[in-house]
């Protein structure tokens, strides 16, 4: 297999449907308006009630709206600890990696010149690839494999090289001290791919803006049954709604958005490997 057709076996990665702008607007239309056609199904129900002489129950849809904004709340509530525990891993997974190469680099410094720099040199290359491109933002599976693709290059020479300069007359501690460290660095790589996929499917965030609509909706509708009219405070709860799940779908998406994967352990990391590289020259 080439080594650049190795980022076509990610092809199991979960990119959300809809960016995260995308998203926004569709929960800012979405939401109030889902209160507005429950007012008006339940004013034109009213309506045809009172023609046709009958009563209107005065406490109607109580027990089912009061179950459908605990089940929502409960949702919110699930969905916003599931957001902050992701966030705090990609966090962690990030700077576990940056220990990781950085620790191999320094572990580099063990072997005999030319292979200590050039082996430094290429860990150098392959961290500079660990950082996400432009503006940090991975929107589809193609940038995606862009890159994996570019990471997986730089990744591809490590090992080699690492056994090519910790061949013999290297001392065994220091080859089983050098190769551990980089077989870590390397590793990391599979705990990255784990935080590039979308952590709450597509179908989860929908079962989730479902259970908004059916509150907004019997909420609105009630309003319209007994008569009242939809006043501001039933657009203050879809506002903050809104809020909510935009604040939840933004940590769950690490690389869009306001709420982004830090990676300053990373560029502190490259920082230091190339200042090494600077004062050796």
């Amino acid at each position: 297999m080439e080594i650049t057709s190795a980022a076509s076996l990610y092809s199991q990665i979960s990119i959300p449907a809809l960016p995260l702008l995308g998203t926004a607007l569709l929960l800012l239309v979405t939401l109030p308006l889902g209160a507005v056609a429950g007012f008006l199904a339940g004013y034109f129900r009213r309506k045809k009630l009172l023609a046709t002489s009958k009563k209107v129950d005065k406490v109607i849809g109580e027990t089912t709206l009061s179950a459908v904004l605990a089940l929502l709340g409960l949702l919110l509530a699930f969905s916003f600890g599931n957001a902050l525990s992701l966030s705090q891993a990609r966090k962690n997974t990030i700077v576990n990696e940056a220990t990781a190469l950085g620790t191999v680099f320094l572990r580099a410094d063990y072997l005999s010149e030319p292979g200590r720099t050039k082996l430094q040199n290429s860990i150098l290359d392959y961290t500079r690839t660990r950082l996400l491109p432009g503006d940090k933002q991975i929107n589809n599976l193609e940038d995606a494999q862009i890159f994996l693709n570019r990471t997986l290059l730089a990744q591809a020479k490590l090992w080699p090289l690492t056994l090519e300069y910790t061949k013999d007359p290297t001392p065994v501690p220091i080859k089983t001290f050098v190769a551990g460290a980089m077989n870590d660095a390397i590793d990391a790589h599979l705990y990255r791919m784990e935080i590039l996929s979308t952590p709450v499917s597509d179908v989860t965030q929908a079962m989730m803006l479902t259970a908004a609509l059916s509150a907004l909706f019997l909420l609105g509708n009630r309003a319209g049954m007994v008569g009242r009219t939809l006043t501001w405070r039933t657009f203050v709860f879809s506002g903050f709604l809104f809020v909510v799940m935009g604040i939840i779908i933004d940590m769950q998406r690490g690389n869009e958005g306001f709420i982004r994967t830090d990676d300053t352990a990373l560029k502190v990391t490259i920082f230091d490997m190339k200042m090494t590289l600077a004062d050796r020259q």
